[in-house]
Formats: structure tokens, sequence, C-alpha cells
């Protein structure tokens, strides 16, 4: 037995030790080779440490759902002391930042349920949107309940979902709640996001190093792929798979119809959720596209064709020059998007217009001006011619009741005594 012990650590000694060659960590591959030589390597047990964040080289491209942002071959960078039969891994060190439960314990997740819903091909997980599932080094693929959920190392959204101002966010420390103000203790700090040459992946893991003519990609994301070239060529991911965008009239294409269902309700009135289908292919953009079933009957299978010009007929956006096709007309038409460019005689127009409204209402204004002006001389004249008459008519009265109190004048005049 303690022959076969120290055969399994012999063993297990090679591919630790290939496995550190792989990584940059050549002074833990010292500590763990120095581990391994200890006499009490049949009684160890797996017990990894923390990992370091660390920027990975291509000798070391970090898969989705590793630990932190650290490659497959940086895993081997926990302290490994050699066991005969290796219980089930577990999470030695805690980072800091993981969700705990309310007696402390990191919230468990499980690892083989992250996926991609099948309708909006959003990834779902077990962990909220702002961590994300890693199970410990050598854990088991279809384990459950091994894996913890870490906060994310990085974003790919200048604004990403799930960091909110209060309730899960870079809000202020201190909250109004009732009148007082309280600690906001889910405040969660916004990762950052990659330097060029890197992509985030979907699950927010780390930055890793973009991928190469022929390797895995995640669905849609064709800034995980590295151009194959300067002159202006493209690299697009298709069918899961990085692809260089450059082939030739008639040249035989790989098309990509996906086809994405919101998961937003539109209500009764908009007639369900939102649907977009998006068709990529590997022709050389712009000026081609890949044709499913194209016109030259030398072709077996689609194959590069030229896009079609406004007004020209299509079935699909990538049909024509300007990447929209009209589904009601099936005519190529302008994108809703594109700005709108005024002609000079528009302006002209537009300033005579301008102008002539302008004198029109200074015209209408001043000769309903003239009007109220002359329908209030109207009635001050009447109103004048009024009190003249009422005037003359007082002044009359007045000399006739003059004239009738005015005393008789004598006859005669009496004798003098």
């Amino acid at each position: 037995m303690r022959v076969l012990s120290l055969c399994s650590a012999a063993n297990v000694l090679v591919s630790f030790t290939y496995a550190q060659t792989q990584s940059s960590s050549i002074g833990t591959t010292a500590a763990s080779f120095s581990a391994v030589s200890s006499p009490t390597v049949a009684n160890a047990q797996i017990r990894p440490s923390q990992p370091p964040l660390v920027i990975p080289t291509r000798a070391a491209v970090p898969a989705i759902g590793a630990v932190i942002g650290t490659s497959t071959a940086n895993a081997a960078t926990n302290t490994l002391l050699a066991p005969a039969a290796p219980p089930l891994p577990t999470w030695d060190v805690i980072p800091p930042g993981v969700p705990r439960t309310k007696s402390g314990k990191p919230i468990p997740c499980s690892p083989k349920n992250v996926k991609l819903n099948p309708s909006s091909h959003k990834l779902i997980s077990e962990c909220i949107e702002t961590t994300f599932c890693a199970a410990p080094p050598g854990a088991p693929v279809n384990a459950t309940g091994l894996g913890i959920c870490f906060p994310r190392q990085c974003r790919r959204d200048v604004y990403p979902f799930g960091y909110g101002t209060f309730g899960g966010g870079t809000g202020p420390k201190k909250v109004l709640v009732k009148g007082k103000f309280v600690t906001n203790m889910t405040a969660v700090a916004i990762p950052p996001m990659c330097a060029n040459g890197l992509f985030c992946p979907d699950n927010g893991s780390g930055c890793q190093l973009l991928k190469q003519i022929g390797e895995s990609c995640e669905l849609g994301r064709d800034e995980q792929c590295q151009a194959p070239s300067s002159d202006g060529a493209k690299a697009v991911c298709l069918n899961l798979t990085c692809m260089a965008a450059t082939l030739s009239l008639n040249d035989p294409c790989t098309i990509e119809n996906t086809t994405y269902v919101s998961d937003i309700n539109r209500g009764a009135a908009g007639g369900g959720q939102y649907t977009t289908i998006v068709i990529k292919d590997n022709c050389r953009s712009p000026g081609l596209f890949c044709d499913p079933t194209p016109p030259n009957s030398n072709n077996i299978g689609p194959a590069c064709q030229q896009t079609k010009k406004l007004t020209g007929s299509c079935r699909f956006d990538n049909e024509c020059d300007s990447r929209n096709c009209n589904l009601a007309t099936k005519k190529c038409a302008i994108p809703s998007e594109t700005p709108l460019h005024v002609a000079p005689w528009h302006w002209a127009a537009t300033a005579i217009l301008i102008l002539l409204w302008m004198s029109a209402s200074f015209i209408v204004l001043l000769f309903v001006d003239r009007r109220r002006q002359f329908f209030s001389y109207q009635k001050m004249k009447t109103y004048y011619i009024e009190q003249m008459t009422l005037r003359r008519a007082i002044l009359s009265l007045h000399a006739a009741a003059i004239e009738q109190r005015a005393p008789i004048p004598a006859l005669y005049s009496p004798k003098k005594q």
C-alpha cells in the first residue's frame, strides 16, 4: 500500500508539473513541488487557494467559467497535496465580495446549469446578473451545487445590466429609508472593461485574449475573434467558430440564421413578443453576401453573391447594400438610422417660406389693428356726438327756464308824491 501511494503521488506530480509549465506561475510550481515531496503526501487533500487576477497569455487562455479570470492551466497554481483518492474539491479561501447567505456561507450554484435561453439566447444561470458561477478546480463536470457565485470581473457594455443605484449598484453608501440614513449593503462595484486585444465573455469571468481563426467563440460575439490581417478583412463568429470574412464572388460560404425572441411582451395591441432574425456569413463585406440559393447552377450550396442596390428585390437584410430589406415591399430600402441630408434648395425654399409667413403675419396683424382702431374711432365719435347733443339740450333747457322766471316789465311808472 505504501508503494502504491508513492506511485500515485509520482503520477500526480508529473501531471501537475506539466500543467504548471503552461502557466506563468513558476514560483507556485516550486512551492507545489516541495509540497508533493512531503512524506505525508498519501493522507493530504486538494485545498485550492484564492486564484490571482492576472492578464492571460496565449499559452494559458482562460475558458468560460474559469475561476475569476484565470486560465485552466493557471488553476493548477492551487496548492496540491496529492491525495491517493481525492475527495470532492472545496474552496479553502473565498475571495471578498462573494454573495453569502444569512448563515455566512457562499451561495452555491451549478456550472452545468449555465446555458443560453433557447428563445432569447441570453445567458442564464443560478446567479444574479452581477455574478457568475464557477466551480473549484477538479470539480466534476456534472456536479450539482459545488460552484460559487463570484462577482463579475469584467464587462462588455458601458452601462451593464443589473448594476442599479440602490438594491445592487454603485449608488450612495448612505440612503434615506423611513426618515433614517442607513448603509447600502447591496452596493456592488461595476467591473472594468477589457483593454484592446482582450474581450469579456458572456459570464464576465475575466478578460481573455482574442480568439484565433478556427477557435471556438460565443454566439453572436464577433468581437471575440481576431481579424486575420490588417488589410481591412474582418473576422466573424459563425456557428460558434471564428471564421475570416474574406470569401470572394461565387466562393462557397457559410451562413448562420439565428432567431431572437425577446422576453418582453408587447401586449395584446402589439401582437406578442419581439422577434428579430439575424443572418450572418463569411463573405467579404461590404459588397457581397452569402446566398443560400445562388443563381449560378455550377455552385452547389450557398455561395457569395453581389449585394443589391436600393429598390432591388430582397429576402433579408444582408442581401442589400443598405443592410435593410423592407419585408412589406420586399425591396432594399434606406435604413431608418440613416442621417437625413438636406439639399441647398431645401434650405432656400425653407427660408423663403419663413419670410413669406412672417410678412403675411405682419400684414394680417396690421389689418386687424387698423380695423380695431377704426371701430374704436367710431365708438368715440358716436360718444362725442351724443355728449355734444346732450350738452346743447341742457343749455337750451337752462335758457328756457331763465326766460320763464324773468320779472314782467312795468307798463307805467308810479308818480312821485
